[in-house]
């Protein structure tokens, strides 16, 4: 059992009597707390967090009927309503309804909450019964963050990478990774012939529609590699650090050619008028069939 958690904060203060309720349904004693939830509603008959436990320990009690109404009545009230259509979902279920669970779950999806409600979704066990369902699975993979075109704009960055200087020489190695089911690119850099290692975070955040990179390495300095931000542009990737004291560093991606992507670093110290080149590579795909 996922138990709901108590939102009434949301709503403001919470009554003598929800507390009395909430304390019974985090005990698991499902009866009497059906009973005190009942008598809340009466007096609060607009208290979502309310309905939303009266459905949750109703549920328990697999008094199926009266939870999926008080689902739907907090759903009604607006009070968290894809949380509460996925709960309606939890019940039917229970009750081995596939059809009617993908239906509401579906709901969530095309609402855009999909990706927010898939943790809640997947860690319900009410849904285990259909793991081995091919419906149920696809459906889970449309939940899924991080699947839309931004967050794949530097997935040209990704693979097993030799990095070679301006003037051809080795440089390092650098192993960018997927993680986080899609939503971080991580860096895993050597230098040549070692001693210095690095690692960045590379995410789309989503409330900007930003690419950021927080970039950390072994020298313990945290502070020699500002934050960066910025976006693809023209098939580049260039992100630069906030202006400070007239100083700016700006870092371009972009692909030269197949298995070959250009890195280069910039500072301008006079708020970007004018750009000088400090670091300038080529990565090379990776050939594990080379003798080392």
């Amino acid at each position: 059992m996922i138990a709901t958690p108590h939102a009434a904060s949301a709503q403001g203060a919470i009554s003598a009597n929800q507390h009395v309720a909430d304390s019974l349904l985090g005990a698991g004693a499902w009866p009497k707390a059906t009973a005190a939830y009942q008598m809340v509603i009466v007096a609060e008959p607009t208290n979502g967090s309310a309905w939303t436990n009266l459905g949750e320990s109703s549920l328990q009690e697999r008094k199926f009927n009266a939870a999926i109404a008080a689902f739907a009545k907090a759903e009604q009230l607006k009070f968290r309503p894809f949380v509460n259509i996925v709960n309606q979902a939890r019940v039917h279920a229970e009750q081995n309804d596939e059809a009617r669970s993908l239906e509401l779950i579906k709901r969530v999806v095309d609402g855009g909450a999909g990706a927010a409600l898939r943790g809640y979704v997947t860690g319900s066990p009410e849904f285990n019964r259909f793991g081995a369902s091919p419906r149920w699975q696809a459906l889970l993979a449309t939940m899924r963050a991080c699947m839309t075109p931004p967050y794949h704009d530097f997935d040209f960055w990704i693979g097993s990478w030799d990095v070679y200087g301006a003037g051809g020489g080795p440089a390092g190695h650098n192993d960018v990774t997927v993680e986080q089911d899609g939503c971080l690119l991580v860096e895993h850099w050597t230098t040549t012939p070692g001693g210095q290692t690095g690692s960045s975070f590379n995410y789309y955040d989503v409330r900007d529609k930003k690419w950021r990179q927080l970039y950390i390495d072994n020298s313990g300095n945290a502070g020699a590699f500002p934050a960066l931000t910025g976006e693809l542009t023209n098939g580049k990737m260039v992100m630069l650090t906030t202006d400070t004291n007239n100083t700016q560093s700006r870092w371009t991606w972009y692909v030269m050619e197949p298995g070959k992507v250009k890195q280069m670093a910039e500072v301008s110290r006079d708020h970007g008028a004018t750009w000088q080149i400090t670091w300038n590579s080529v990565y090379a795909k990776h050939d594990s069939t080379k003798r080392k």
